[in-house]
């Protein structure tokens, strides 16, 4: 068991992500923020478990954020998150996993054109069974459900439910490398959206896949997917999509205390907080992670996508039909460890998004401090 604290201080040049002539973007409904640049002081308290009995684990993972902004105080707000996983096992042929995961925090202002609170609420739980043969070979079936709400009232059309199901079957080789081939189904639908308008506003999609993952060696592992994605919406002026979606990655370390991790890929995706405005992604991101010494990290990241949004389920007629969007941010951050109960860390962040909609495009820096204690 573990206690943590922590205190997190940022600076972000452009809270609400305007683009220049940010005047023109103000809704006069609304009005314009207090002020674009702010100071945001998180400070957290949280938990870490880890309780190992025989073959069952179970994992915790509980942290409150108090956070405040210094100019844009309305924004204020007490969140969190909560992680909490069993990895079980009975006999020597069956195990599972049961798991529940929760999220409140501020939503992304990058997303829309919104200058007031918004705390949105996000949790997924669900669970697998599994089930081994012929020592290399396992079936599996999984089932999920997923739930986001959103507390300001003009931003309960985002308000999202899913439940998804899943099967397959799974070989493994003795190094660790994997084969599996699994079928997903998931429903989703829009309550509050629906309520207003008085018709369907959800979706069925279904993704067969198959995934891998191949180890070359310790230190060099390759992962790949691919799948055919079909959604279908209940609003027949809604845009289905069909079409491949796939990912590839590879870790690799070439040093002990050097490593990198790549991706790529090409799906379907949304952002949380407006899981209505769904876009094909394509992109590609490189994390590099070097520790000089045991008590210095310096870690980094690049990511690059293009987003084609293929249109708003929730409007007729879709504001956002044609959009195309480049967005790309690179991070760096380094910690230091003196002692083992306490860890003190700096980073930057550099946000850029260039869009055919031309209130959407902006670029954004920031930058923050904080101090970890752990006991």
């Amino acid at each position: 068991m573990k206690f943590i604290l922590s205190d997190r201080y940022t600076y972000d040049d452009n809270l609400f992500r305007l683009p220049d002539g940010r005047e023109a973007v103000f809704d006069p409904l609304l009005g314009p923020p207090r002020s674009v640049e702010d100071q945001i002081n998180r400070a957290s308290a949280g938990l870490r478990v880890r309780l190992d009995a025989s073959r069952q684990v179970f994992h915790a993972d509980v942290r409150i954020d108090d956070v405040r902004y210094r100019n844009n105080d309305d924004l204020d707000y007490t969140g969190g998150s909560a992680d909490v996983l069993w990895d079980w096992q009975v006999a020597s042929d069956w195990s599972g996993r049961l798991f529940a995961k929760y999220d409140r925090s501020q939503a992304n202002l990058e997303n829309y054109r919104f200058f007031e609170q918004d705390v949105v609420e996000a949790a997924t739980y669900g669970g697998e069974l599994r089930y081994g043969m012929l020592s290399r070979w396992r079936i599996f079936a999984g089932a999920a459900a997923a739930d986001t709400d959103h507390s300001a009232r003009l931003r309960q059309t985002e308000n999202f439910e899913s439940t998804t199901g899943r099967g397959g079957v799974e070989y493994t080789t003795p190094a660790g490398s994997s084969l599996a081939a699994e079928y997903l189904m998931t429903n989703a639908e829009f309550p509050e959206a629906e309520a207003l308008a008085g018709a369907p506003r959800g979706y069925e999609e279904t993704i067969p896949t198959l995934r891998g993952r191949y180890v070359l060696s310790v230190k060099t592992t390759f992962t790949a997917s691919l799948g055919y994605l079909d959604r279908d919406y209940d609003n027949p002026a809604s845009t289905d999509y069909s079409g491949e979606v796939w990912t590839v990655g590879m870790y690799w370390e070439p040093r002990t205390k050097l490593s990198f991790e790549l991706e790529a890929w090409h799906k379907l995706r949304a952002y949380v907080d407006a899981e209505s405005d769904y876009f094909v992604g394509e992109g590609v991101s490189i994390a590099p992670v070097w520790k000089p010494t045991t008590m210095i990290e310096l870690s980094a990241k690049f990511s690059y996508e293009k987003q084609d949004y293929v249109g708003n389920t929730l409007f007729l007629p879709p504001i956002d039909t044609g959009r195309e969007d480049t967005v790309q941010y690179v991070q760096a951050g380094i910690e230091w460890t003196p002692r083992d109960f306490i860890s003190l860390g700096l980073a930057y962040r550099w946000n850029d998004r260039d869009s055919n909609r031309e209130f959407r495009s902006y670029g954004q820096n920031q930058s923050s401090a904080q101090i970890r204690l752990m006991f």
